[in-house]
């Protein structure tokens, strides 16, 4: 090269920062991700041990009685579970309940055994969750030289349990997703004190709210969403309380200029109906359909048109608690808006 020939300033500090690009890329840093803001929230309550927390509408979700874990997107879930594996980066929100005689004795094990398997473990820091004490120990896993996850879990003592909070990501989104986690853990709420001999599967007293885009209305706070299929429809929200076949659903569609009536009239014919009736629903007129939807469980359907689309409400409720059941769902049913 002739060391007379002067390149301009300009080209040499674009080299630069295209050197330090690479360089940085070469070197398996983590990417600058957007801080994420929590956006619309559903509760999602356990079914037996009865804590709430919110994570963000429209996450995937695997749940069992004791065991709840939110996704932020499909497939991630396996990445947890295979971070060297062929599966998109992102982030969990995660509740597991430990049964244990001993809570602070298996929250030392646990994270004795997360040292032992080579994970980086903070300084553990006192932390307030739902009016109770615990400890947040954040953490670092390196599971190769370009994979890293980090997170925090968070272990409360409660009498012969320990709740154990997780938020975790991967490559940056920890970081980016923290006002999501922050939000979703202040949200946490213990069980309240049961009614002492109802049973616990029967709907809530307690109600909760969906604020939906074409409908809102009251639930009881111990029904949990279940990320039903839209399909054609033009919104569908399902819940599902402590027995998985008692549940409060709507699906509204295309009226295609049929009233209420005849919306109804097509639909009746489908379901032997052990009887038939009239309701009002937001103020406006609904007909109703009821029949046995298997041996044990009763089903009713609303059906009510607005602006050309039909509202069909369904309800199904254990056979045997029927007047339990309806109680509270005749509160459901009032306090339904359409808009």
């Amino acid at each position: 090269m002739n060391a007379n020939v002067r390149i301009p300033a300009g080209i040499i500090i674009l080299f630069m920062c295209v050197i330090a690009v690479l360089g940085i890329a070469g070197c398996g840093g983590e990417r600058q991700i957007e801080p994420v803001k929590p956006g619309e929230m559903e509760t999602y309550r356990d079914p037996v041990y009865g804590y709430t927390l919110q994570y963000p509408k429209g996450w995937t979700q695997s749940t069992q009685v004791g065991r709840a874990s939110f996704f932020n997107a499909q497939e991630v879930d396996k990445k947890f579970l295979d971070p060297n594996g062929p599966f998109p980066d992102g982030v969990v929100i995660a509740v597991e309940i430990i049964s244990t005689k001993t809570p602070d004795q298996e929250r030392t094990r646990i994270l004795d055994e997360m040292t032992k398997n080579g994970f980086v473990l903070a300084k553990p820091e006192p932390v307030s969750v739902g009016g109770k004490q615990g400890q947040r120990v954040a953490y670092t896993g390196q599971w190769s030289k370009s994979t890293k996850e980090a997170g925090q879990y968070i272990y409360i003592p409660s009498d012969t349990l320990l709740y154990d909070i997780r938020f975790a990501g991967f490559a940056g989104m920890y970081e980016a997703y923290k006002q999501v986690f922050d939000a979703s853990l202040a949200s946490f709420q213990f069980p309240k004190a049961a009614v002492p001999g109802r049973d616990p599967t029967l709907p809530s007293e307690t109600m909760a709210e969906y604020n939906g885009k074409l409908f809102s209305f009251q639930y009881p706070e111990n029904y949990n969403s279940t990320n039903a299929p839209k399909g054609n429809n033009e919104e569908v929200y399902e819940l599902r309380g402590g027995r998985q076949d008692c549940s409060i659903r709507f699906d509204v569609f295309g009226a295609k200029g049929l009233t209420a009536e005849k919306a109804f009239d097509q639909n009746k014919g489908k379901y032997r109906a052990s009887s038939t009736g009239k309701a009002t629903v937001a103020g406006l007129p609904a007909y109703t359909l009821t029949y046995a939807a298997s041996r044990d469980v009763d089903r009713r359907f609303y059906f009510v048109v607005k602006n050309d689309k039909v509202y069909r409400i369904t309800l199904d409720w254990f056979r045997p608690q029927r007047d339990d059941y309806l109680a509270i769902y005749e509160r459901v049913i009032a306090s339904v808006k359409i808009k």
